[in-house]
C-alpha cells in the first residue's frame, strides 16, 4: 500500500527576503567587498563562488554591526533592547538562515568544500553571540554529546528566552522563531493526539504505548491530563539519557502515575543490533518523536524490525524525521552543528519495505511548518 497522506495539508510557504533583508542576500558589485570576506582566507573554483561568499559574509558583518548597536541601545535604556531594535535583529537573523539555505543549502550549486569553507567562517564570526544564548549555547556545546537533548526540548517546549544580557535572550528568541524550533514543538501536539487515538480505540482496555528515546516525554504528560482514569493508558519511556529519565521520574513521581508509567534505561542502538534484548507486554503504539534522524539508513531499518517485533497485530509504529524542506538545514549543520538526516515520505517508505514490516507507510502526517513527517506503518 502507497502513502495515504492524512491528514491532507500543504507545508506553508517560505517567505523570500523582503526588502528588509536584502543585506543577507545582496551581490556584492565591483571592488566593493564587506571586510569578512576581504580578510577571508577562501579559495574559489569560480566569480560565482566568490560572489556567493561576499553576498553571505556581507549579511552576517550587518548583523554583527546590529547587535552592537542592540548593546549600546540597551544601555540607554534600563538595559533592554528596544522593540524596534529587536525586530530589526530578528529580521535579519531570518534572512541569514533563508541567505545560507540559497546559497550554501543542499540544493545550492558549489562543492560540498567550498560549503563548508563558508559555513565554518559563518559560524566562526557568529559563534561567540551564539554562545551568550541559553538555548542555542546548549544545543551547539552539546553536554549530553548530541544537540537535541532532554533539556534543549524541554526548553524549546517552554520557549523562555535566556542567557546573558542583553544580546543572550533576544538571540534566543529570535532562534525560538526558526521554522525547525516552531516544527519542535508542534510535533508535541501531534504525538499527544496519537496517542488519544490509540487510547479511544482499545474502548476500555488499557492501551500500551512505548516511547523510544523518550527524552522530556511531554507529549505522554499532556495525554494523562485529559484522561478521566489514568489505568486507560500504560507507557514505557526507553532512553539511555539516566539524566533524562530522571527528569521523566520526578514528574512522574509529582504527578502519581508511578502504576502508569515505566522507566526503562536501554541503548537503543545495542538493542536494534541485537547486543541486548527487551521484553515488553504487546504494544498497540511504538514511536519516536526525534530519534531516527541522527541514524544511517542501515540502523533505522534494523530498529523498524526491533519495533515490529514489539507490536501487536493491528498495532502500528510512528517515527518522526525532519524532512527535505527544512529551510534551516544549512543554519542547523554550520552554525548550531546540529546535523541530521533529512528524509522524505519516499525515503521511509524505501525503509518500511526493507524492515520486517515489508510495506510502504500505511499513514505520514506532517506538523504544522511542514518540517517534521511522521511516518505511521500497521502490524499486519
Amino acid at each position: 500500500m502507497s502513502c495515504a497522506v492524512g491528514p491532507t495539508r500543504t507545508p506553508r510557504s517560505r517567505r523570500g527576503c523582503s526588502a528588509g533583508l536584502r543585506c543577507c542576500c545582496r551581490t556584492v558589485s565591483g571592488g566593493a567587498r564587506s571586510d569578512l570576506a576581504a580578510r577571508g582566507d577562501a579559495t574559489f573554483d569560480d566569480e560565482r563562488e566568490r560572489a556567493t561568499w561576499e553576498q553571505v559574509t556581507a549579511g552576517v558583518e550587518q548583523i554583527k554591526d546590529t547587535l552592537v548597536g542592540a548593546s549600546q541601545a540597551a544601555i540607554k535604556n534600563g538595559g533592554e533592547v528596544p522593540a524596534e531594535v529587536a525586530a530589526d535583529v530578528a529580521a535579519l537573523v531570518e534572512g541569514l538562515y533563508h541567505a545560507m539555505e540559497a546559497a550554501i543549502g543542499d540544493a545550492a550549486p558549489g562543492t560540498e568544500q567550498f560549503k563548508e569553507q563558508v559555513g565554518i567562517r559563518i559560524k566562526t564570526e557568529l559563534l561567540p553571540y551564539v554562545l551568550l544564548t541559553k538555548n542555542c549555547a546548549r544545543t551547539y556545546t552539546k553536554p549530553r554529546g548530541y544537540a537535541g537533548d532532554y533539556l534543549t526540548i524541554e526548553w524549546m517546549y517552554a520557549a523562555q528566552p535566556g542567557g546573558v544580557p542583553p544580546l543572550g535572550p533576544l538571540l534566543d528568541a529570535c532562534m525560538f522563531e526558526l521554522p525547525a524550533s516552531l516544527a519542535v514543538r508542534n510535533r508535541r501536539a501531534l504525538l499527544a493526539e496519537e496517542i488519544i487515538r490509540v487510547v479511544d480505540a482499545r474502548e476500555g482496555e488499557t492501551a500500551r504505548i512505548t516511547s523510544l528515546a523518550c527524552g522530556p516525554a511531554r507529549e505522554v504528560f499532556d495525554v494523562f491530563e485529559t484522561l478521566p482514569d489514568p489505568a486507560g493508558l500504560k507507557a514505557t519511556l526507553i532512553d539511555f539519557d539516566l539524566q533524562a529519565l530522571a527528569h521523566v521520574s520526578e514528574r512522574r513521581d509529582r504527578l502519581g502515575l508511578q502504576r502508569s508509567i515505566t522507566l526503562t534505561p536501554e541503548n537503543l542502538i545495542h538493542l536494534a543490533l541485537g547486543r541486548k534484548t527487551i521484553s515488553l507486554p504487546e504494544q498497540d503504539l511504538v514511536y519516536s518523536i526525534g530519534l531516527i534522524d541522527y541514524f544511517p539508513d542501515e540502523l533505522v531499518v534494523k530498529l523498524m524490525s526491533l519495533v515490529h517485533s514489539l507490536l501487536r497485530p493491528g498495532g502500528k509504529v510512528i517515527l518522526g524525521n525532519f524532512h527535505p524542506s527544512n529551510g534551516c538545514k544549512a543554519f542547523m549543520d554550520h552554525v548550531l552543528e546540529w546535523r541530521l538526516i533529512h528524509r522524505s515520505e519516499a525515503d521511509m517508505d524505501r525503509l518500511y519495505r526493507a524492515s520486517a514490516f515489508g510495506r510502504d507507510c500505511t499513514n505520514i502526517r506532517f506538523e504544522d511548518q511542514g518540517i517534521n513527517l511522521f511516518a505511521e506503518c500497521v502490524k499486519a
